[in-house]
């Protein structure tokens, strides 16, 4: 577990209620009560060499163990779980720009755009246990709508 005092955890649902869980090195969206799932704690900490402004976060996975990271590949950008410490990047590590999503408030909502990759926001799949993705939405939709509930 994350050490540093001002770090969150949250359990991060979609529109659909359903939570982000790992499975096999990947982060997937279920339904704990019916696809044999336990939400995700994820760690959330600022990342303090950005505009704050933008409210730039990390987001840490497996106690901040692991963290994730958007990443450029031949089909476009993606997301992948890295093994780096979400406290080695808040204190700066390393280049921490593929690490840090902008967290925009929707009301109750909130929407996660990659700051490496503008315009890109993390997006629920369409069908159930596949991998959390990015896409290029310009409008809000419930796929890139997450809601947050704090957790111990």
């Amino acid at each position: 577990m994350c050490s540093l005092p001002m770090a969150r955890y949250y359990i991060i649902k979609d529109a659909h209620q359903k939570v982000l869980y790992t499975r096999n090195g990947q982060l997937l969206v279920g339904d704990p009560d019916s696809d044999n799932c336990s939400p995700e704690k994820i760690c959330i900490l600022p990342n303090r060499g950005l505009d704050r402004s933008k409210v730039p976060i990390f987001l840490g996975i497996q106690g901040g163990s692991c963290c994730l990271a958007c990443v450029e590949t031949r089909e476009g950008p993606s997301l992948r779980l890295e093994d780096v410490s979400i406290e080695d990047l808040y204190k700066g590590g390393e280049q921490t720009t593929r690490f840090t999503f902008f967290q925009r408030s929707l009301g109750s909502a909130f929407r996660l755009e990659a700051a490496a990759c503008p315009g890109w926001f993390l997006s629920g799949p369409v069908e159930p246990h596949q991998p959390v993705q990015l896409s290029k939405d310009s409008e809000p939709s419930t796929r890139t709508e997450f809601y947050f509930e704090q957790s111990r």
